[in-house]
C-alpha cells in the first residue's frame, strides 16, 4: 500500500482541538501503522532434521551486509522458527546448531507469506537413546555407529573395563548416558555409560534334618555342607 500524504497543521497554545483535527490525527496514525505492517513480512522456517532439539537451533535472515534478523524459536506445538520485520527483497536464511554443519538457503521476501525448509547435517553419528537397554544391546548399537565407549561405571561408581566388562554385566540395563540422545558424536569423540549394579544372589544350601543325631554327628553333617554349627542347648537345660 502507499502511504497517504499527510499535511502537518499546528495550533497555538489555547486554541481548541476540533473533532475533525483529532480524527485526522487518528487516521494518519492508522495509515502509518498499516503502511509499516504492509512493508514488513515474516518468514517461517521449518527444520526437518529428525531428532534435533529445535530450541537449540539458531535461525537468521540477512540481506547483504545488513545486520541479521534473529528468528523467534518455536514454542510447542508449533515447530517453525519465525523471522519477522523483513522488508521485501532477497535474503539468505542461515540455520546452525552445535554439532551440525551450517545450512543456508536463499529466499525472496514479497507480499506473499514466505516459508522455507532446512535440514542440518550432523558432523558425526547421532547418539542413540540407550536408557533401559541392556549393556549388550547398548554396546551393539554404539558399535554399529562406530561410537567408542571410553568409560563404563556401575551405579555404585565402580569402574568397569569399557571394551570387555565381563559377561556378568551384559544383562544389566543402562541408567545414564553421556552425551544425551540426539547429540552428534563426531569422529574421535567418546561416550560414557552408567549401568545398574549386577544382582548378586548367594547360593542356598538346604539344611538336612538333624533330629536323632548326637551333637558330634550333627556337627560333622553340617561341616560336610560347608556350614558351621553355632550355639546349641539341650531340651533338659531349656526348661
Amino acid at each position: 500500500m502507499e502511504l497517504k500524504e499527510f499535511v502537518a497543521t499546528h495550533v497555538n497554545a489555547g486554541q481548541p482541538l476540533t473533532a475533525q483535527a483529532w480524527n485526522d490525527i487518528v487516521d494518519a496514525v492508522d495509515d502509518l501503522h498499516k503502511f509499516i505492517a504492509a512493508s514488513q513480512h515474516a518468514v517461517h522456517v521449518k527444520i526437518t532434521t529428525p531428532g534435533i532439539a529445535l530450541g537449540g537451533v539458531r535461525v537468521t535472515a540477512q540481506r547483504g551486509t545488513e545486520p541479521p534478523f534473529e528468528a523467534v524459536r518455536p514454542v510447542a506445538p508449533d515447530d517453525r522458527h519465525v523471522i519477522v520485520g523483513l522488508e521485501p527483497g532477497a535474503y539468505t536464511v542461515r540455520a546452525e546448531a552445535p554439532g551440525f554443519a551450517v545450512a543456508t538457503a536463499p529466499i525472496n521476501v514479497s507480499d506473499t507469506p514466505a516459508a522455507l525448509e532446512l535440514a542440518l547435517t550432523p558432523n558425526g553419528a547421532l547418539m542413540p537413546s540407550l536408557f533401559g537397554k541392556t549393556l549388550a544391546d547398548a554396546r551393539a548399537a554404539l558399535g554399529a555407529l562406530a561410537i567408542p565407549i571410553a568409560r563404563l561405571l556401575d551405579f555404585n561408581g565402580a569402574e568397569l573395563p569399557p571394551i570387555n566388562p565381563g559377561s556378568e554385566f551384559e544383562a544389566n540395563v543402562v541408567l545414564v548416558q553421556e552425551p544425551s540422545a540426539g547429540t552428534p558424536v563426531p569422529p574421535g569423540r567418546t561416550v560414557q555409560l552408567v549401568i545398574a549394579v549386577p544382582a548378586r544372589v548367594d547360593s542356598l544350601i538346604e539344611v538336612p534334618s538333624l533330629a536323632g543325631m548326637t551333637f558330634a554327628e550333627a556337627q560333622r553333617a553340617l561341616e560336610g555342607l560347608g556350614l558351621t554349627l553355632g550355639s546349641a542347648m539341650s531340651l533338659k537345660s531349656a526348661f
